[in-house]
């Protein structure tokens, strides 16, 4: 299985790129969105990307990710019913990886039905199979990186358990945007509890 390639893009159009690694050339799946990270659509810039292969009877495609975070998140979503690659990258598409996680534990049905192709069995099967899976302890370094990581560990060394840290640290407000303060929002909620 292919999980992680390197190299140079050599044609860079909506939806897909073509990376040359080592001469030879890979078609890679991509979120619309990864254009506007710097330097991606100069043919010849190097970029490193994280790789799920989805291989079918009749073919084998890679969808390719900038963050690893966004990986785990997309074969998260594709192992629900009714949701494959194509449906798993337009998700990703819709937003940041912390948003996606916040609307699934926040049973925000809305943000899946505004995304075409999604409908409300499909929106309702998405919340319901993977909010258990995003609490639980082993899923929260999902939630966005190192940041969230870092703010998670803080709390547990205080003692609170990372299934109900996860689920706070996806309820604070955007406009808090430093560790400090998050950490503060965090032990002011997590005491009323």
């Amino acid at each position: 299985m292919i999980a992680y390639l390197r190299g140079k893009v050599v044609l860079f159009r909506f939806g897909f790129l073509i990376l040359d690694v080592n001469g030879v050339g890979y078609r890679v799946n991509t979120d619309p969105q990864i254009a506007i990270a710097p330097n991606i659509v100069d043919t010849q810039a190097e970029i490193e990307l994280f790789v799920h292969q989805h291989i079918r009877e009749d073919s084998s495609d890679l969808y390719g990710f900038l963050i690893f975070q966004e990986l785990e998140l997309f074969e998260l979503l594709i192992t629900v019913s009714g949701v494959g690659p194509k449906a798993g990258l337009a998700i990703m598409a819709s937003g940041k990886t912390d948003q996606i996680v916040k609307a699934i534990l926040t049973d925000n049905m809305g943000f899946f039905t505004a995304i075409s192709g999604i409908g409300k069995k499909v929106s309702a099967k998405i919340i319901l199979e993977l909010k258990s899976k995003l609490s639980s302890d082993k899923s929260i370094n999902i939630l966005s990186g190192d940041e969230n990581s870092d703010l998670s560990d803080t709390l547990e060394s205080l003692g609170y358990k990372r299934s109900e840290i996860s689920l706070f640290i996806n309820k604070i407000p955007d406009e808090i945007v430093s560790i400090e303060d998050k950490i503060k929002w965090c032990l002011k909620n997590l005491s009323r509890k």
